[in-house]
């Protein structure tokens, strides 16, 4: 009775060594959805590391789950062994050309959303490029004012007066004082 228990048939482990295989081709097309978000994002160290960390653990999840409904929890090496060869066999055949289409496929959004996201910029763009123009031109007036007034202001009997020329300043300032 306990032989039974413990011994799993031919047939069973020929079933979970299939369905291992099966798993592993699809842990090859998940790895390529990773990898076509990480073509998305752009191919930065930590886009890198954050998909794969993030493939990893979901691939360990599904990798549970896998033991848990095809084998009842056990897990088996040659399942392991399985799931290698099938991620394998999925990498060298069909995981090339759809790699390149994908790549491709993700090259042409991009072109598009390019596309749409110049024209949907275009006013504002012409918007902003006449604001720079009068903030240029209005700061252009302002330091030809700054460059135009050599002599600063100057306080005379409480009045702002603007001298450019000393004879003027010291007749002026007598006619001022006589007047008071």
């Amino acid at each position: 009775m306990t032989d039974y228990l413990y011994s799993v048939s031919l047939a069973q482990q020929t079933r979970l060594f299939l369905l291992s295989l099966g798993f592993g081709f699809f842990a090859g097309v998940i790895y390529d959805l990773f990898k076509a978000v990480r073509i998305c994002l752009g191919g930065k160290k930590a886009v890198y590391i954050a998909t794969d960390v993030l493939y990893l653990t979901v691939l360990g999840f599904l990798n549970f789950l896998f033991f848990l409904s095809a084998n009842e929890g056990e897990i088996r090496f040659f399942a392991f062994f399985g799931e290698a060869l099938g991620l394998t066999v999925y990498l060298c055949t069909v995981g090339f050309t759809f790699a390149d289409y994908f790549e491709k496929f993700i090259n042409f959004i991009k072109r598009i959303f390019s596309a749409v996201f110049k024209i949907l910029a275009f006013p504002f763009k012409k918007i902003w490029m006449k604001f720079n123009n009068f903030i240029k031109k209005h700061r252009k007036k302002t330091q030809k004012s700054e460059n135009k007034s050599k002599y600063p202001l100057k306080v005379i009997k409480g009045l702002l007066y603007n001298f450019t020329d000393k004879k003027k300043n010291s007749e002026n300032s007598e006619s001022h004082s006589e007047g008071s």
